[in-house]
């Protein structure tokens, strides 16, 4: 058994997640990373990159088959300090289309179709977490309606992901930032609340503007 004492700790390469509604920036975000980022562009939006130096693109083809390619290349060897999967919403959509096209019922996706998304979705996420770089998930944003054994009653903002991963994807995070607009401005929460989920379990941050996401220290 290997005893590692906290005090000798150093950080690791870190999982972040970013969130919001279509268009609030979560895309032009991943250009704000320190080094080079590689964008794996599921919901074709990386349009809004052209230009950005720091920033390679792959587009994923309708069938995805070129998910378990990519994680191996980059498993081989990685050039990159950050890889950004944009989105993990559309790669959950897009798989259950596939499944749906390629099943035995017209198109819709069936039970076991869900369950195997559920399930590669989690496993993407823990394959790229185990890559030496920085990992970026985006995802869009849910609004869902809690009631409490009290009776009381709120909406809370959380990432578009089935509910039956959405809050196992949340812990293998670091990080999770949810995109807000105060007073024409946008800026990214990471503070916890009932009205949205967030975290920053590293820098301990509440919020920051768009240039200090990924330069916490």
């Amino acid at each position: 058994m290997q005893i590692i004492k906290a005090a000798e700790l150093k950080r690791d390469y870190l999982t972040t997640l970013i969130y919001a509604a279509p268009g609030m920036g979560k895309t032009t975000l991943l250009s704000k990373a320190k080094g080079k980022t590689l964008v794996i562009d599921v919901d074709k939006g990386t349009s809004v990159l052209r230009g950005v130096d720091n920033v390679d693109i792959v587009r994923l083809s309708d069938d995805l088959h070129e998910m378990p390619e990519i994680f191996k290349e980059l498993q081989a060897k990685c050039d990159y300090q950050n890889i950004a999967i944009d989105s993990l919403s559309e790669l959950e959509r897009a798989m259950l289309t596939y499944y749906g096209y390629i099943g035995k019922n017209n198109g819709v996706p069936g039970i076991e179709a869900y369950n195997r998304v559920d399930f590669k979705i989690l496993n993407y996420c823990r394959q790229f977490r185990s890559l030496e770089a920085n990992i970026i998930f985006t995802a869009w944003e849910k609004i869902r309606d809690i009631s409490t054994v009290t009776g009381e009653k709120y909406s809370q903002a959380y990432p578009m992901l089935r509910d039956k991963i959405v809050d196992n994807i949340c812990g293998l995070c670091d990080i999770i930032g949810h995109i807000v607009v105060d007073s024409g401005e946008r800026f990214v929460s990471f503070e916890s609340s009932a009205n949205a989920i967030a975290k920053d379990r590293i820098f301990k941050r509440k919020i920051c503007n768009f240039e200090e996401v990924f330069n916490g220290d």
